[in-house]
């Protein structure tokens, strides 16, 4: 009995923390070298996902405790079931998003298209701050691209399993 009891107490402390911790999100984005890499934290280093790029191929690590418990690699194409048309930044409930963005392009008519459509497109997204920083006289072109945020993962999940066809 005192065992099923401490596990309840368990279960109940982990939904809790669910809606009072949020889970914080940085994604990187390199053209230079590493193309794409997701890190996903939870109660700082309780759990731990990494999405990163190999082979042209998506790979997802986990660690809990920072112990690897697994590697696996995503797969990719249409999804399936209810959620299979859906725009899912539309149900994550995020917040605290800042985004530092540093391109360059060898014509300086791209780069400054390029810095007005981030401009304009920053109006219609909830970003707490962005920051450019325009290369107008680079010989190569490249984009680099950190952001971070914070997700409630309690509000998120809550919203998809009330999302209907």
């Amino acid at each position: 009995m005192v065992l099923i009891f401490f596990i309840l107490l368990i279960a109940v402390i982990l939904i809790v923390l669910l809606f009072t911790v949020a889970l914080r999100v940085k994604v990187v984005f390199d053209t230079c070298k590493t193309g794409l890499n997701m890190t996903l934290l939870w109660l700082h280093s309780f759990l731990k996902a990494l999405v990163t790029i190999e082979d042209t191929k998506p790979m997802l690590t986990l660690y809990l405790l920072n112990k690897r418990l697994f590697k696996k690699r995503l797969k990719t194409g249409k999804g399936k079931g209810k959620f299979k048309d859906m725009n899912f930044v539309k149900l994550v409930d995020y917040s605290d998003m800042h985004v530092n963005a540093h391109y360059g392009f060898r014509d300086p008519f791209t780069t400054g298209i390029a810095c007005g459509a981030i401009n304009s497109a920053s109006q219609f997204i909830n970003i707490d701050s962005i920051n450019q920083i325009p290369d107008f006289t680079t010989e190569n072109d490249y984009i680099y691209m950190d952001a971070s945020a914070k997700v409630n993962i309690g509000s998120t999940l809550v919203k998809l399993f009330r999302f209907k066809d």
